[in-house]
């Protein structure tokens, strides 16, 4: 998988910029992760929290695994 490819270069879990990805549209005024168990909801906090550099979405904007004008985390 390529974006999967793309993570593991820069050391992002792909869960992490999945959910990220997700908030970061500005059509998007709220989001809710599923969970059936706290630990799930205590990974997806961890995820949300993780730093993801912008060479990350540049990277796939670069490779066209994201569009060009596909809003990206800050």
């Amino acid at each position: 998988m390529k974006i999967q490819a793309v993570c593991q270069n820069h050391d992002v879990p792909l869960p992490a910029a999945a959910l990220q990805f997700v908030v970061a549209h500005p059509a998007i005024p709220a989001f809710c992760a599923g969970t059936s168990t706290l630990e799930q909801l205590e990974q997806n906090l961890e995820w949300f929290s993780v730093p993801i550099p912008p060479a990350f979405w540049a990277d796939l904007k670069q490779q066209g695994l994201l569009r060009e004008d596909a809003p990206v985390p800050v």
